[in-house]
């Protein structure tokens, strides 16, 4: 099985923080980036010839990436492609997944592996495809969707929503519903064999239809056969700002870290050699997660804080994200707040967000 991630389709829900990146790129959990779980995913089950997708502002997402060593992607044969955006018609028309898998067709065509993984790069779990591969053959499913049961009708804003029968073939989809009537929420991951992939993206195409979801599953649910394969494990999906905040806090949780960061399958990411956080007389950190190269001379509480951020003393950080090379300097008060890269708070300073409406404060921001 090859795979194939499409990265950055759903920008305009995360206000300024992908205004330079795609959502694949966004920093996660202190030191990793979003993209880095569907990759570890893909190579712990054995898939080495990975195209990756993205759609616009792809420069962090290509310099996060580079020749895929991390995930031990930088292969004389197969390995990891970049695979440049695909631009359908005049400029301003729609564009979807369709266009982006159209896109790479070629790529497609000279693989030589009998099965495609499909999948966006924005959700965060720890899952191998080796049992979902075998479902969909013993199923002979044209397409296998995999899914979670997310319990309840919460927190399924952008999610597209499936029901079953009792042979697990999806007999109703629901896209982005705004009253969701089920729980079953796709993880935007699909299993098909790689010559009907081509042939349903070239009728699609040609017709000139544009999402994967709405013009091929759901038009064409009597016709094929596309089933459901269950992942019964932790699944954040990376849809807005609010579940971005939210996927980030989970990680305090201990028994969600150690599923998905403490199993036999690692999440790889991009190694950055740096020195162990300095923690400062008066520093205190409470129920957090802080990456290496920090400097922490106040308090820290229920945050997410990355590489080579300084706080000065007095400062009481609470409930937020902290991303790379921030600084924020003495006697500031933090709470529900998501701070960019390189950003810089002065002295006694205060910024408090709501829990769902957190502070946002763009890449190089100075106050």
């Amino acid at each position: 099985m090859l795979g194939i991630v499409y990265a950055g389709n759903r920008e305009l829900s995360f206000n300024e923080l992908t205004q330079m990146r795609s959502v694949s790129a966004l920093p996660f959990a202190g030191r990793y980036r979003v993209i880095d779980f569907i990759l570890s995913n893909m190579v712990n089950s054995g898939i080495i010839n990975v195209g990756v997708a993205p759609k616009i502002n792809y420069f962090s997402l290509m310099d996060h990436l580079g020749s895929g060593g991390p995930w031990d992607l930088n292969r004389t044969k197969s390995g990891l492609f970049i695979l440049p955006p695909y631009i359908r018609g005049d400029i301003g028309k729609p564009s979807g997944t369709i266009d982006l898998i159209y896109g790479v067709l070629t790529f497609l065509r000279r693989s030589r592996q009998k099965y495609v993984l499909l999948s966006e790069g924005n959700t965060i779990c720890n899952i191998t495809f080796y049992d979902a591969l075998k479902f969909h053959i013993e199923k002979n499913a044209d397409i296998t969707i995999i899914y979670s049961d997310n319990k309840t009708t919460d927190n399924l804003e952008n999610c597209n929503l499936y029901t079953l029968d009792e042979n697990k073939r999806i007999t109703e989809a629901f896209c982005s519903p705004r009253y969701p009537k089920t729980t079953l929420a796709g993880m935007e991951m699909f299993i098909v064999e790689r010559l009907k992939l081509i042939g349903m993206i070239e009728e699609a195409y040609s017709r000139g239809n544009h999402d994967f979801i709405c013009d091929i599953i759901l038009s064409n649910l009597n016709r094929l056969n596309i089933y459901g394969y269950e992942h019964k494990g932790f699944v954040a999906r990376i849809n807005s700002v609010e579940s971005y905040f939210e996927a980030n806090m989970k990680m305090l949780d201990n028994s969600v870290r150690r599923e998905i960061f403490g199993g036999e399958n690692p999440i790889f990411t991009k190694v950055k050699n740096q020195v162990p956080t300095k923690y400062g007389k008066e520093a205190n950190a409470i129920s957090s997660l802080i990456a290496d190269g920090c400097n922490i001379n106040g308090t820290v509480e229920n945050s997410i804080i990355s590489r080579g951020v300084y706080i000065g003393a007095g400062s009481h950080i609470k409930n937020s994200i902290i991303m790379q090379n921030s600084v924020i300097e003495e006697n500031c008060d933090l709470e529900n707040v998501i701070i960019d890269k390189e950003c810089t708070l002065r002295r006694n300073k205060r910024l408090v967000g709501q829990p769902g409406l957190s502070v946002i404060l763009p890449k190089r921001t100075l106050i």
